[in-house]
């Protein structure tokens, strides 16, 4: 018997077109609000270090609701409102022209991603068979790390003829491609309630009880911990470098394009590397390995950037 292409599931596709857009827009939007940030309104660090706050902080903190929200309503219609909050924040952002305001729109709309992420994690369960599960995750996730290369690059090509205000822009339109997309899926109707929304539990117990596992567990409590550090540590310390390339090469804003996308190769090389393994063996080593190399690798970074930016500079 031939086996089913994992591309000629219609919802899988649709779905996988819409987060490939969603992801490309929102690094390429990222880029362009450190940049804005940075070399626009000339803000201090501080203003810079809030700038993965206003990121992080929603998902760290509704995770846990997102998740139980999608056990309960219909996937595709979450989805589909979560797009449409976010582009209607990207919009207010491109208007904004203070740090104060654009770091409350960028909370607001990352409060409105953080509903959308569950509900497409369990809608690919519900239309992917079981064996091509991993097939579909790793997909999503190899897109993800190319869009960590692509949209950084890009924006940086970008920036050399238009300003940063134009590539929020860029996000915008990638909104409105993947609403077109989760609405043709939405029209199709092709959306399976999971068991959980069936569920006596009240969303409150829920909510309390999955806390109540991460907590009881020590290991699983210290990855927690550990992975949202190390997201916060990462996201502040390419908020950071745009304060140090301004001092440098103050005229040279497409440099930090350059090196957030240095920094997505990266990942991409290993996410592809992980990916091919059929199981890994000791995630939390392998977790806190890749923690020291980061931390290694910024102290040389640290000490061979300043005379490479001086000989860019000549």
């Amino acid at each position: 018997m031939k086996k089913e292409k994992l591309f000629a599931n219609s919802s899988y596709k649709r779905l996988f077109i819409s987060s490939t857009a969603a992801s490309f827009g929102d690094l390429f939007d990222m880029f362009a609000v450190i940049t804005l940030f940075t070399y626009v309104w000339h803000a201090n660090s501080l203003w810079i270090t809030l700038i993965p706050v206003a990121y992080a902080l929603p998902s760290i903190l509704l995770s846990q609701a997102a998740g139980n929200l999608a056990d309960r309503c219909d996937k595709v219609q979450l989805m589909f409102l979560s797009e449409l909050v976010r582009l209607l924040f990207t919009c207010l952002l491109f208007f904004t022209n203070e740090p104060l305001l654009a770091l409350g729109v960028l909370t607001l709309r990352s409060m409105s991603s953080v509903m959308k992420v569950p509900a497409q994690l369990a809608y690919v369960r519900e239309v992917v068979k079981e064996e091509q599960l991993l097939q579909a995750s790793t997909l999503q996730n190899i897109m993800f790390q190319i869009a960590k290369v692509v949209g950084p690059f890009l924006g940086a090509a970008a920036l050399t003829f238009t300003t940063p205000k134009a590539c929020i822009l860029v996000n915008a339109a990638a909104c409105i491609i993947s609403i077109g997309v989760l609405f043709s899926l939405k029209k199709a109707g092709k959306n399976i309630q999971g068991q959980a929304a069936r569920s006596s539990h009240q969303p409150k117990e829920t909510y309390s009880n999955g806390w109540k596992i991460v907590f009881q567990h020590s290991i699983l409590l210290r990855v927690v911990m550990l992975f949202h550090l190390s997201y916060f540590v990462v996201m502040l310390v390419d908020a950071q470098i745009s304060i140090f390339l301004r001092d440098v090469l103050p005229h040279h804003t497409e440099m930090l394009g350059w090196l957030l996308s240095g920094i997505g190769l990266g990942a991409l090389a290993t996410g592809v590397y992980l990916n091919r393994k059929k199981q890994v063996h000791h995630p939390f080593r392998l977790l806190s390995l890749g923690l020291l190399l980061f931390g290694g690798l910024y102290f040389l970074l640290a000490a061979l950037i300043q005379p490479l930016c001086h000989a860019i500079s000549f």
